[in-house]
């Protein structure tokens, strides 16, 4: 004859609660703590953002201050700052900072390149050189690397 279905229920339960519980070699039950890992996990989406606030300065020395340039990118592997201007300007530059920086003739200039995230801002102006009257397209972005 088999014990009723509940009887080996209860029995399993009891045995697995018995060794769930930690005991010392005389059977009592012990103090240590049982270890328990918390693990989290979060998304963040990569943000790039580059923004031209002009400053108000006015023409100088055949100089046209653009403003500030703040660039906020978390990118892990970095970004790169890129200025959009008319194509086959061949004395004209950009000044970030201090430093000058020849346009491109194909209408894309590199401002900056980093290989990790930044915040970063810059002083910008255009010095036209010969190229005053060319000028006619003036942008900026910023590229993520991936």
């Amino acid at each position: 004859m088999h014990p009723p279905k509940s009887m080996g229920i209860r029995a399993a339960l009891a045995l697995a609660a018995a060794i769930a519980l930690p005991t010392t070699a005389s059977g009592e039950r012990s103090n240590v703590q049982a270890e328990q890992s918390i693990y989290l996990r979060g998304f963040v989406p990569v943000y790039c953002n580059v923004e031209l606030t002009p400053d108000g300065a006015h023409y100088q020395d055949g100089v046209v201050p653009l403003g500030e340039s703040t660039e906020l990118c978390n990118a892990p592997r970095g970004y790169r700052v890129v200025l959009d201007t008319t194509p086959g300007l061949t004395d004209a530059a950009i000044l970030s900072d201090d430093t000058r920086i020849p346009l491109s003739p194909t209408g894309e200039t590199v401002l900056a390149s980093l290989d990790h995230p930044s915040l970063h801002i810059r002083q910008l102006a255009l010095d036209p050189g010969n190229d005053v009257g060319k000028i006619t397209r003036l942008g900026i972005r910023i590229e993520v690397n991936y």
